[in-house]
Parts: C-alpha cells; sequence; structure tokens
C-alpha cells in the first residue's frame, strides 16, 4: 500500500557519479521534494573547496551545513530524495581532518536511522569529470567513498543500504534499480506525473537548464507542432513522441483543455512532459491544464520558459522597454479581437502609448491593426511583424499600423508563426539588429 512505500530517501556516494541527476529523477518519480546538497551551494557560493580554508574556518562551515542539512530534513516530514546523507558530514570531517571536533557527527545508528532507503552509487562507473566545484583528484574522490561506505555499513541496517551496481550506468537504468528495490516496479502502483514545459521561443540554447533536464528523462514528450526539430532533439531515445497540438487550432476548437493523450499516458503512471512553445502561462493553455490535472487528481508541476514575445523582441533588436520610449508592456492575442470570448479592452490599447505585443495576430493581421487605429492609435505607430524567432529563418518586416500588413502580404510571410510588436521602440530595431549582422558576419 501507499503508506508502506518508504518516503525518506538518500543517493550518495563521492563526486562525479552522477548523484544529482539521479535524485532530481527519482524525485518526479516517487513525486516527492528534494533535498539539495550544501557542499556544492558552499564552493558555489563561497568559490572556495572545504580544504582551502583554515581549520576553524574550515570547522565552522561544516558544521553550519550539518545544521542547515538537519533543518532541512525536519521541514519535510512528509519525505524527500536527499542529495547525499547526514553520514557524509562524518566523511567530510574524516576527509578534511576535523573529525574530533565532531563526536556527534559518529553516533550511530542516530546519523542516519531516519533514512528509510540509501542508495550508494559506485565510483569509477561514470568518467570523472572536473566541473570547477568538483577536486581535481579522483584517486582523493575514490578515498572518500571509501571511507562513507564504511561509515554507512557500520550505521545504516543491511535491509536499509543498497548499493547500485556499476552495471547500471545510464539513468534509466538507475531509477529503475531504485524503484524495484523499493517495491515499485515500473508502471505498478504509480501515480503519473505531468510537467508543463515551456520550450522557449525557438532556439534550442533558450531552453532552461531544467526543461533540457526533462527532455532528457521524461517517458513521454507530447508537443506541439510548433516546436521545432531542434528542440526536438533535446528529446532522450528512451521517450515516446507524441505530437497533441496543431497549427491553428486550440483546445477550444478541438473540444477539450488538456489533450486526452496526456492524460491517458499520466494515468497509466508515466511521466509526461507537456511541451509548449515560449511560456505555459503566457497564452499557452498551461492555465486550464495545470486545472484539468488538478480536478484529475494528477501531480503536476510548471516550468517557465523563455516567452515568445522575450525571445522575438531580443532576436529582432527590440527592446520591449526602453526609458526614451516606452515604459510599459502590453502582451495580448489577436486571435479573437472581438466577440464575446474577447477579454481585451481594445479601447485602452488604442490610447496607451507603451509597447504592444500581438499573439497570435497573423491570420487576423490586418483586423487587429486596423483595430489599433480605430481605437486611437496613430496610424503611422511602428510596428514589426517577426516569424520564425530566434531561428536561422527568422523574417522581420517593420512598418507602420498602416502599411505593416500590405507589407507582409507582399513578402508572403503569413505561414510561420510570428508576433507583432507596435510602439516607438520599434524604431531602434535598425540600430540593434544583431541576431542579423551576426548571421552575415558583419557584427562589429
Amino acid at each position: 500500500m501507499q503508506a508502506e512505500r518508504p518516503r525518506r530517501i538518500a543517493i550518495t556516494g563521492s563526486a562525479s557519479v552522477g548523484k544529482t541527476t539521479l535524485v532530481h529523477a527519482l524525485s518526479l518519480r516517487l513525486g516527492l521534494p528534494v533535498v539539495p546538497e550544501e557542499m556544492r551551494e558552499l564552493i558555489t557560493r563561497t568559490g572556495k573547496r572545504l580544504e582551502e580554508l583554515p581549520m576553524p574556518e574550515r570547522a565552522n562551515a561544516l558544521r553550519e551545513l550539518w545544521s542547515t542539512r538537519r533543518a532541512r530534513e525536519e521541514e519535510r516530514r512528509e519525505g524527500f530524495v536527499a542529495d547525499n546523507c547526514t553520514a557524509d558530514f562524518a566523511a567530510y570531517a574524516l576527509q578534511h581532518g576535523c573529525a574530533e571536533l565532531f563526536p556527534d557527527f559518529f553516533q550511530s545508528p542516530a546519523l542516519v536511522a531516519h533514512y528509510d532507503a540509501v542508495f550508494v552509487l559506485p565510483w569509477g562507473a561514470l568518467p570523472y569529470e572536473r566541473d570547477g566545484v568538483r577536486g581535481d583528484s579522483p584517486m582523493d574522490e575514490l578515498r572518500y567513498q571509501l571511507v562513507l561506505e564504511s561509515l554507512l555499513r557500520r550505521s545504516v541496517p543491511a535491509s536499509r543500504l543498497h548499493f547500485i551496481p556499476d552495471s547500471c550506468t545510464t539513468l534509466e537504468e538507475r531509477v529503475r534499480f531504485c524503484e524495484e528495490t523499493l517495491g515499485r516496479s515500473p508502471g505498478k502502483d504509480r501515480g503519473g506525473f505531468v510537467s508543463l514545459v515551456g520550450a522557449g521561443p525557438g532556439d534550442p540554447g533558450l531552453l532552461t537548464v531544467r526543461a533540457r533536464t526533462l527532455l532528457q528523462q521524461a517517458e513521454v514528450v507530447a508537443y506541439d507542432a510548433l516546436i521545432p526539430p531542434a528542440v526536438l532533439a533535446e528529446i532522450g531515445p528512451q521517450a515516446e513522441r507524441i505530437l497533441v497540438g496543431h497549427r491553428n487550432q486550440g483546445a477550444t476548437q478541438a473540444g477539450y483543455r488538456l489533450h486526452p493523450a496526456v492524460l491517458e499516458q499520466a494515468r497509466a503512471g508515466r511521466h509526461v512532459v507537456r511541451l509548449k512553445q515560449g511560456d505555459p502561462f503566457i497564452f499557452g493553455r498551461g492555465g486550464e491544464e495545470a486545472e484539468e490535472l488538478l480536478e484529475a487528481g494528477i501531480s503536476y508541476e510548471v516550468v517557465p520558459g523563455v516567452s515568445s514575445a522575450l525571445g522575438a523582441a531580443a532576436y529582432a533588436g527590440i527592446p520591449l522597454t526602453h526609458r526614451e520610449h516606452a515604459s510599459d508592456v502590453s502582451f495580448v492575442t489577436g486571435h479573437d479581437i472581438e466577440g464575446p470570448r474577447s477579454h481585451t479592452c481594445w479601447e485602452k490599447l488604442g490610447a496607451a502609448g507603451g509597447t504592444l505585443v500581438l499573439f497570435m495576430a497573423t491570420r487576423k493581421l490586418e483586423a487587429n491593426l486596423a483595430r489599433l487605429v480605430e481605437c486611437g492609435r496613430n496610424p503611422q505607430t511602428p510596428a514589426a511583424y517577426i516569424a520564425s524567432a530566434t531561428t536561422p529563418e527568422q523574417v522581420v518586416l517593420v512598418g507602420t499600423l498602416e502599411t505593416l500588413a500590405a507589407q507582409v502580404r507582399e513578402r508572403n510571410a503569413l505561414g510561420p508563426p510570428a508576433l507583432v510588436v507596435v510602439g516607438d521602440v520599434v524604431r531602434l530595431r535598425e540600430r540593434l539588429a544583431w541576431f542579423e549582422r551576426r548571421a552575415h558576419g558583419s557584427e562589429t
């Protein structure tokens, strides 16, 4: 039963054995929060490893990390997946010559009695990678691993201590080993999980670190037709791919909020990434999808992406705000410019003087621009049409509210997904068009 499932889990081992990656993957699979590794946080914050500190400072830093870890694990009473375990602090003390200052680290079995399972990753199964945070010597890490394993064998009951085999080198193999050890075979007695992930505006280099990690870990990726092939290439080979979104057809026309295939896969106990262009919560229907997941009792997370508006404007060389031109920005959908479903007050937009970004305005471009003029915007207001933003196929056309629609028709540029930016900031495009200059090798 669910109540019998181990809830307090630690993943440990020396540096460069894949702990953090496994921790995050397992936390997603089990629906448990992560307790991060304090030592890496210390090194990142101070720029110094523990052995580089003088002894009094070294001991104080270690005691502070120990206190932080105990507090974090105490806060997560409902369970967690921890990156390293409390026994690591005893190993740190031995490794760095200050063990005599911390006798409480060695009071076993109390040191690690609160864990339901401790998984130890093998040293040397993966190539050792130096990243500026880990130590330079793999042999030092081997010594640490041996000390840690000795402490764990002394402190943790054999039924709770699990050594991940050297043969498990892929993330999926390691997750499967942990699940099977915990009595939760893949697909058995496991609730599904959905990650609503923003894919950014198109350039795969603009994916967040979190988004890329999830694409590499997911069992299923459900994606829109707008997602470019370069982003889809980031999906791990183990994932099943499902095309669930089509151009010019929203969920309302299709008759659902969340695609039925996403619900079906999640109810089958799988981790599904719902990959959406831009950001899920900016005209991405992420709110409606989250509501449906909540109503279905399916756990989910929201991973923000670089909004298409921000990416398109930046790559077009158009700052959305500028002290001399605009101090406010409005994001508006041009999909339904009038009618009972429209929540946009066009009169206010027409009277405003800031920057306006129109999403989904392509199909009704002329009507959208004309509506702004009717509501008070000067027909000579600069306007830019940005298609296939942030990709090598990017097209930027600059005109005015009066002329832009005709220019787009003449270039036959209505096909790709596009955004329209309206306002005085568009005048800066000619000077700041860095992306095109770089593409043509003329950047200074």
